[in-house]
């Protein structure tokens, strides 16, 4: 009698996670790829905060803008104008302007700053008491003044400046005159569009109008 076939299973080889040797222990991988993993992220967050802060250095580097600006009257002219009359003495001369500023996040380099102003100066006749006698014997006259500076920024990319601004160049309309036993004298000033530019990169600064009272 014959005796029935045997069954034979043939089993496939096991297979290795793609990625790994076959009969690596895979177990003793994931730590290693989890390390790795962190490792990046950690310097992709150490890159990212070096960006920031290279952005918002205190300087403001690329910046450039004005942290503090003003105009005043220079040598305290105005306090000059009031001794002067009260002595019977007068002047046609119009006080200067003291301009102060400081500029930061500029780099490194030159800049051109331009300094401006637009002097309204009343002119007229006193007599030897210092009082003026007749309004008709007043003139006001309107021009603008100004000057150029060029000043270099320090390491920290800051310009601090300091110019006066002359405005001598003022004076009465050709054609004015007192008649006899009266003096021409400066009344009245005013200095109006006070402003502070950085030419150089396009930044203005402006600061309030100032009126003085000269004479009598």
């Amino acid at each position: 009698m014959t005796e029935p076939p045997v069954s034979t299973t043939t089993r496939a080889p096991h297979s290795s996670a793609p990625g790994f040797p076959e009969g690596a222990d895979m177990t003793d991988q994931t730590p290693n790829r989890l390390s790795r993993n962190v490792v990046q992220l950690g310097f992709a967050i150490v890159a990212t905060l070096a960006i920031v802060a290279g952005l918002a250095s205190p300087a403001y580097a690329d910046f450039p803008h004005f942290r503090s600006a003003s105009v005043t009257l220079a040598g305290g002219s105005q306090a000059t104008a009031k001794v002067s009359a009260s002595t019977d003495t007068v002047s046609i001369q119009l006080p200067n302007l003291l301009f102060n500023w400081t500029e930061v996040g500029l780099g490194s380099g030159d800049v051109v700053y331009s300094l401006e102003t637009v002097v309204t100066a009343t002119f007229g006749c006193v007599n030897g008491g210092t009082n003026n006698p007749k309004a008709s014997n007043k003139t006001t006259v309107t021009e603008p003044v100004g000057a150029s500076a060029e000043l270099a920024a320090d390491r920290n990319g800051r310009i601090t400046g300091s110019i006066v601004l002359v405005t001598g160049s003022i004076s009465s309309p050709a054609g004015f005159s007192c008649p006899p036993g009266q003096t021409e004298a400066a009344l009245e000033a005013a200095f109006t569009h006070n402003t502070i530019t950085d030419t150089t990169n396009g930044v203005t600064a402006t600061d309030d109008d100032i009126t003085v009272p000269l004479g009598p």
